[in-house]
C-alpha cells in the first residue's frame, strides 16, 4: 500500500510530537496546533496529518491532565475534546490551503490552520464560556504568534530532518 505509515514515518511523526509537546510544559493550553496540523499536512498525506495532529492534541492532554494538574472536571474535559477537534480541523483547513502553489501555500496553510483552530475554539467558547477572555485582543494575538513560532520550529525541524535525510521536505508534500 502506497500510503502506509512506514517506520521511517512513524519514527518521523514521533520527532514531530515531540517537538511540539515540548510547547506544552512551556505553554500548557497553549501548544500550536495550527502549527503542527499545518506543518503536517505539508509533509504527510492528509490521513497522516490527521494522525499526527491526534497525536499532538493527545500528548498534550496526557501532560496536561497527567504532569500539569489539570482539574478532572466535566468542563475541563470538554475543553479538551474542544481543543482535538480544533486540532482536526486545523488539519482539515491547511490541507484546503496547501492547493495554492509554490511557497505562498506554506503561509497559506498555516494561516487557514490558525484560523479553523481558533474558529472551533471560538465555537466551542460560545457553548462552554470563555469568550471574553479567551478571545481577548492580547490572547489572540499571543495564540497567533505562538503558532508562527511554533510553525518555524517545527518547519526548522522538518528542513534539518529531509537535509540529514530522515524526512521529507515540507515543499514535497505528497498528494493524499
Amino acid at each position: 500500500m502506497a500510503d502506509a505509515l512506514t517506520v521511517p514515518k512513524q519514527t518521523w511523526m514521533a520527532v514531530l510530537v515531540g517537538a511540539a509537546i515540548a510547547f506544552s510544559f512551556a505553554l500548557a493550553c497553549g501548544m500550536p496546533f495550527a502549527a503542527l496540523g499545518a506543518l503536517a499536512v505539508l509533509v504527510f498525506p492528509i490521513r497522516h496529518a490527521r494522525w499526527l495532529a491526534g497525536l499532538g492534541w493527545l500528548a498534550n492532554q496526557v501532560i496536561g491532565f497527567g504532569l500539569l494538574g489539570y482539574p478532572l472536571d466535566v468542563l475541563t474535559l470538554a475543553w479538551g475534546l474542544a481543543l482535538g477537534l480544533s486540532a482536526v480541523a486545523a488539519v482539515g483547513a491547511a490541507a484546503f490551503a496547501i492547493r495554492f502553489s509554490g511557497t505562498v501555500r506554506i503561509g497559506a496553510a498555516l494561516f487557514a490552520a490558525w484560523v479553523a483552530q481558533q474558529g472551533t475554539v471560538f465555537a466551542a467558547s460560545l457553548v462552554l464560556g470563555g469568550t471574553a477572555t479567551a478571545f481577548a485582543p492580547d490572547v489572540v494575538w499571543f495564540i497567533f504568534w505562538t503558532n508562527a513560532l511554533g510553525f518555524a520550529a517545527l518547519l526548522a525541524v522538518q528542513v534539518l530532518g529531509a537535509r540529514i535525510g530522515v524526512a521529507r521536505a515540507p515543499f514535497a508534500q505528497a498528494a493524499g
